[in-house]
Protein backbone atom coordinates (compact mmCIF):
# COMPACT_ATOMS: atom_id res chain seq x y z
CA UNK A 1 0.00 0.00 0.00
CA UNK A 2 1.26 3.49 -0.83
CA UNK A 3 0.83 5.91 2.10
CA UNK A 4 1.22 9.69 2.21
CA UNK A 5 1.76 11.44 5.54
CA UNK A 6 0.98 15.18 5.43
CA UNK A 7 2.46 16.56 8.65
CA UNK A 8 4.49 19.70 9.43
CA UNK A 9 5.52 18.96 13.04
CA UNK A 10 8.94 17.24 13.02
CA UNK A 11 8.53 15.32 16.28
CA UNK A 12 5.04 14.07 15.43
CA UNK A 13 6.16 13.16 11.91
CA UNK A 14 9.12 11.15 13.24
CA UNK A 15 6.97 9.25 15.73
CA UNK A 16 4.33 8.42 13.12
CA UNK A 17 6.83 7.32 10.47
CA UNK A 18 8.78 5.21 12.97
CA UNK A 19 5.65 3.47 14.24
CA UNK A 20 4.19 2.99 10.78
CA UNK A 21 7.37 1.62 9.19
CA UNK A 22 7.74 -0.88 12.04
CA UNK A 23 4.09 -1.98 11.95
CA UNK A 24 3.65 -2.02 8.15
CA UNK A 25 7.14 -2.60 6.68
CA UNK A 26 5.78 -3.52 3.25
CA UNK A 27 4.05 -0.17 2.70
CA UNK A 28 5.64 2.63 0.71
CA UNK A 29 5.80 5.74 2.93
CA UNK A 30 5.82 9.24 1.47
CA UNK A 31 5.87 12.52 3.39
CA UNK A 32 4.87 16.12 2.73
CA UNK A 33 4.92 19.01 5.20
CA UNK A 34 2.36 21.46 3.79
CA UNK A 35 -0.87 21.81 1.83
CA UNK A 36 0.88 22.52 -1.47
CA UNK A 37 3.54 19.80 -1.20
CA UNK A 38 0.94 17.30 0.05
CA UNK A 39 -1.42 17.95 -2.84
CA UNK A 40 1.45 17.72 -5.33
CA UNK A 41 2.51 14.37 -3.85
CA UNK A 42 -1.09 13.09 -3.87
CA UNK A 43 -1.57 14.06 -7.53
CA UNK A 44 1.77 12.60 -8.63
CA UNK A 45 1.92 9.47 -6.45
CA UNK A 46 -1.80 8.57 -6.13
CA UNK A 47 -1.47 7.08 -2.62
CA UNK A 48 -3.96 4.52 -1.35
CA UNK A 49 -4.02 6.05 2.12
CA UNK A 50 -3.39 9.59 3.40
CA UNK A 51 -2.58 10.33 7.04
CA UNK A 52 -3.42 14.00 7.33
CA UNK A 53 -2.79 16.66 9.94
CA UNK A 54 -5.65 19.17 10.31
CA UNK A 55 -3.63 22.33 10.96
CA UNK A 56 -1.16 22.88 8.13
CA UNK A 57 0.87 25.68 6.53
CA UNK A 58 0.28 26.48 2.85
CA UNK A 59 3.92 25.96 1.90
CA UNK A 60 6.87 24.06 3.34
CA UNK A 61 8.56 26.12 6.05
CA UNK A 62 11.87 25.87 4.17
CA UNK A 63 10.44 27.17 0.86
CA UNK A 64 11.08 30.84 1.62
CA UNK A 65 7.58 31.79 0.49
CA UNK A 66 7.44 34.68 2.97
CA UNK A 67 4.07 34.94 4.70
CA UNK A 68 3.00 31.35 5.37
CA UNK A 69 0.12 31.21 7.85
CA UNK A 70 -1.05 28.05 9.55
CA UNK A 71 -4.45 26.96 8.27
CA UNK A 72 -6.55 25.72 11.23
CA UNK A 73 -8.72 23.74 8.80
CA UNK A 74 -5.99 22.87 6.30
CA UNK A 75 -6.94 19.18 6.43
CA UNK A 76 -10.51 19.99 5.38
CA UNK A 77 -9.18 22.15 2.53
CA UNK A 78 -6.83 19.32 1.57
CA UNK A 79 -9.78 16.88 1.36
CA UNK A 80 -11.67 19.33 -0.87
CA UNK A 81 -8.73 19.51 -3.25
CA UNK A 82 -8.19 15.74 -3.14
CA UNK A 83 -11.79 15.29 -4.29
CA UNK A 84 -11.39 17.97 -6.99
CA UNK A 85 -8.24 16.25 -8.29
CA UNK A 86 -10.12 12.94 -8.33
CA UNK A 87 -7.43 11.17 -6.32
CA UNK A 88 -8.95 7.91 -5.09
CA UNK A 89 -7.18 7.93 -1.71
CA UNK A 90 -8.79 7.24 1.63
CA UNK A 91 -7.81 9.70 4.35
CA UNK A 92 -7.65 9.82 8.12
CA UNK A 93 -6.98 12.94 10.16
CA UNK A 94 -4.37 12.43 12.89
CA UNK A 95 -4.28 15.58 15.00
CA UNK A 96 -2.87 16.70 18.33
CA UNK A 97 -5.54 19.40 18.78
CA UNK A 98 -8.94 18.95 20.37
CA UNK A 99 -10.38 22.22 19.02
CA UNK A 100 -9.86 24.12 15.77
CA UNK A 101 -10.38 27.69 14.67
CA UNK A 102 -11.33 30.62 16.87
CA UNK A 103 -14.69 31.65 18.33
CA UNK A 104 -17.32 31.93 17.00
CA UNK A 105 -16.19 29.43 14.32
CA UNK A 106 -14.35 27.21 16.80
CA UNK A 107 -15.18 23.51 16.49
CA UNK A 108 -14.16 20.46 18.52
CA UNK A 109 -12.64 17.30 17.04
CA UNK A 110 -15.84 15.26 17.39
CA UNK A 111 -17.91 17.86 15.51
CA UNK A 112 -15.23 18.24 12.85
CA UNK A 113 -15.11 14.46 12.42
CA UNK A 114 -18.89 14.39 11.84
CA UNK A 115 -18.68 17.25 9.35
CA UNK A 116 -15.88 15.58 7.38
CA UNK A 117 -17.66 12.20 7.32
CA UNK A 118 -20.73 13.92 5.92
CA UNK A 119 -18.89 16.16 3.43
CA UNK A 120 -16.39 13.57 2.15
CA UNK A 121 -18.02 10.14 2.58
CA UNK A 122 -15.92 8.45 -0.12
CA UNK A 123 -12.59 9.97 1.05
CA UNK A 124 -12.65 10.53 4.80
CA UNK A 125 -12.64 7.51 7.08
CA UNK A 126 -12.20 9.13 10.48
CA UNK A 127 -10.09 11.14 12.87
CA UNK A 128 -7.61 10.07 15.50
CA UNK A 129 -6.43 12.15 18.44
CA UNK A 130 -2.64 12.13 18.71
CA UNK A 131 -1.04 12.59 22.12
CA UNK A 132 2.74 12.35 22.38
CA UNK A 133 2.69 10.61 25.78
CA UNK A 134 0.00 8.06 24.95
CA UNK A 135 -0.03 5.16 22.52
CA UNK A 136 -3.75 4.86 21.77
CA UNK A 137 -3.25 6.70 18.47
CA UNK A 138 -0.99 3.86 17.32
CA UNK A 139 -3.62 1.16 17.74
CA UNK A 140 -6.29 3.37 16.16
CA UNK A 141 -4.06 4.09 13.16
CA UNK A 142 -3.12 0.42 12.80
CA UNK A 143 -6.78 -0.63 12.99
CA UNK A 144 -7.70 1.93 10.33
CA UNK A 145 -4.90 0.78 8.04
CA UNK A 146 -5.78 -2.91 8.51
CA UNK A 147 -9.44 -2.19 7.82
CA UNK A 148 -8.45 -0.51 4.53
CA UNK A 149 -6.35 -3.51 3.53
CA UNK A 150 -9.28 -5.81 4.23
CA UNK A 151 -11.55 -3.74 1.97
CA UNK A 152 -9.08 -3.72 -0.94
CA UNK A 153 -8.76 -7.50 -1.11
Amino acid sequence: MKVLLVEDDENKKSRILEFYATRFPGDILLHADSMVSGLRAAREEMPDFVILDMTLPNYPISSGQGYNPMRPFGGRDFLRQLRRLNVGSKAVVLTQFETFGAPPEQVDLESLDSELRSSFPDLFIGSIYYHASKSSWQSELADTREHLEGKSQ
